[in-house]
């Protein structure tokens, strides 16, 4: 399982009957467990060994809590996550979803649902649940196995790839859609037709990239070098060719991401993870934070966590009151004015993500980090370039 990042995970949940104009949405962030099976050498998560789960009395607690608050808008997505969600008996999520369902209409507001997911662990059983309670899906799946159980594997150290591809084959025999999250290492950025055909010839329609970062209990990087961003640069490079040989048969969500900022530049971007509200993070106790989901997990110098209520004894609204989310709210605030005072990709992500900064320098009041400069900075620079050759124009960000 991996970080979110600037709301990584690709999550499809369909909507044949969304409204023309789609309400306020917030994303909420769940762990229904600490478990994950997997033992990925890049995952920040630091208790993932551990086969905590989410009681009756938290889940009931937390459905009431974040559906009856004027913080939350009218469409609500619970993403279960921050461990591997699937590790939970079925049960638990017909629970789950009845208490939801029962929660929302009493407050008037939508509720879907949906699962990040390394696949693994999906059945027949898994697939009827899904499709019965329309559960968005985020496939987490780093590519060819030979790229893919590197770094994504059992607890014994054995491969992966075979369980995953069984999954995402079930999702597909169903008719079920999902979207794609990889992490890319350094040895990923050596292997760019192999990794971009993978998904081509597995019919895998979307997908995004997360990073090898520093995150949370992940203190080092496979990205750390010197050339890093040179390397990341050629290999995004080459994806955008194959795309362009495979007439777009994968919709990269780097790509489109920063064309739509190119196509609506001007306008001031909106970046969830670093303003509050957008997105509600709730542990396995009902601890609830805001920003980005990886803070669940982060402690301060002084070993303090960042947790701003907790939703068995308080409602959410009293957030608002809380010193951890008014200290966090200010110094995150300052970093993001950093950002826009200082930084020319402004317009591409909005001041950048708290958790790469604070795991990367201890605080959210700063600028730019590793991963802004490998990841958000170079993709938009490739994109740039591509752009120029196709169109013999001059473009700038």
């Amino acid at each position: 399982m991996v970080g979110l990042g600037a709301v990584h995970a690709v999550v499809r949940v369909e909507t044949p009957d969304a409204p023309a104009a789609e309400p306020r949405r917030t994303l909420v962030v769940l762990q229904p467990t600490t478990f994950c099976n997997l033992d990925c050498s890049y995952c920040y998560l630091p208790e993932r060994h551990r086969t905590v789960k989410m009681r009756p009395e938290v889940l009931r607690a937390v459905c009431s809590g974040i559906l009856s608050s004027s913080l939350v808008g009218d469409s609500v997505v619970f993403l279960w996550h921050l461990g591997e969600p699937l590790a939970m008996p079925r049960e638990f999520y017909e629970e789950a979803f009845e208490t939801a369902a029962r929660a929302a209409e009493r407050h008037g507001r939508r509720v879907q649902h949906g699962f990040q997911t390394n696949a693994t662990l999906l059945d027949g059983a898994w697939v009827d649940l899904i499709r019965r309670h329309r559960v968005g899906m985020g496939v987490s799946v780093d590519g060819p196995a030979f790229i893919h159980d590197r770094v994504r594997t059992t607890r014994r150290g054995g491969p992966t790839h075979a369980a995953v591809m069984r999954g995402v084959g079930l999702l597909q025999e169903a008719g079920i859609g999902f979207g794609a999250i990889s992490v890319l290492t350094d040895f990923t950025l050596d292997h760019p037709e192999e990794f971009y055909d993978f998904f081509v010839d597995h019919g895998i329609r979307e997908v995004g990239f997360n990073i090898d970062e520093i995150e949370g209990v992940n203190r080092t990087s496979s990205l750390g070098s010197a050339d890093s961003t040179e390397r990341y640069e050629e290999f995004l490079a080459r994806l955008l060719e194959r795309a362009e040989h495979h007439r777009g048969a994968v919709k990269i969500r780097e790509v489109w991401t920063n064309t739509a900022a190119l196509a609506y530049g001007g306008a001031d971007p909106v970046n969830t993870t670093n303003q509050p509200f957008h997105i509600f993070n709730v542990d396995h106790l009902g601890n609830v934070s805001t920003f980005c989901p990886e803070l669940v997990t982060a402690r301060a110098a002084d070993g303090a966590g960042f947790a701003m209520g907790n939703l068995v004894d308080r409602p959410l609204d009293e957030m608002l009151e809380h010193p951890t989310f008014r200290g966090v709210r200010d110094e995150i605030a300052a970093g993001v004015q950093k950002c826009r005072e200082t930084c020319d990709y402004w317009a591409f992500c909005g001041g950048g993500s708290p958790s790469n900064k604070f795991f990367e320098t201890g605080r959210f009041d700063v600028a730019e980090t590793r991963t802004c400069r490998v990841h958000k900075k170079a993709t938009v620079d490739v994109l740039l370039r591509h752009l120029q050759r196709r169109t013999g124009s001059a473009l700038a960000p």
